[in-house]
């Protein structure tokens, strides 16, 4: 295990230009979460979203560490786990399969209009918030839902 989980701490560290350090924590709560680096499980989306916590809100960025967008910041978290998602929040609206906000589970991407998050836990998103908040967590209903969506496969949120 420890072995897999320094060989994804590399690929982090590499990918996302964080230290390694840091990189290792994710991939630890990763696969303390998951039993495994490479399951894309809610809680290891949230684990690896976490690392970027405070970093910058660049409007049509693509960059987890130097600049992203709220829907930037979605797609490069499921991207690394090899999901591939829309680009615009317009979009993701219409990816994956539509879950009630009562049923929402650890990973789930809350689609308001022009704005979308990931489903933390406890009624939190981490998204791209704002350039006054790059990336945060925000309270699920700050804004009226559009519509939840499910990228996951159902069950593998916490």
């Amino acid at each position: 295990a420890s072995a897999a989980i320094e060989q994804a701490a590399q690929q982090i560290a590499a990918s996302t230009g964080t230290d390694v350090s840091t990189a290792r924590q994710a991939a630890q709560q990763a696969y303390q979460a998951t039993g495994s680096t490479s399951t894309a499980s809610g809680s290891a989306l949230l684990a690896y979203a976490q690392q970027f916590l405070g970093n910058p809100y660049v409007y049509g960025g693509n960059s987890l560490t130097n600049g992203v967008d709220c829907s930037g910041f979605v797609q490069q978290v499921y991207n690394h786990f090899g999901i591939n998602t829309s680009r615009t929040s317009w979009d993701i609206e219409n990816d994956g399969t539509e879950v009630s906000y009562s049923d929402v589970q650890v990973g789930d991407v809350i689609c308001y209009d022009g704005h979308v998050g990931i489903y933390a836990g406890d009624g939190q998103i981490i998204n791209a918030a704002n350039e006054a908040q790059g990336i945060t967590y925000t309270n699920a209903d700050y804004d009226n839902i559009v519509t939840v969506r499910r990228l996951l496969p159902d069950g593998s949120g916490s």
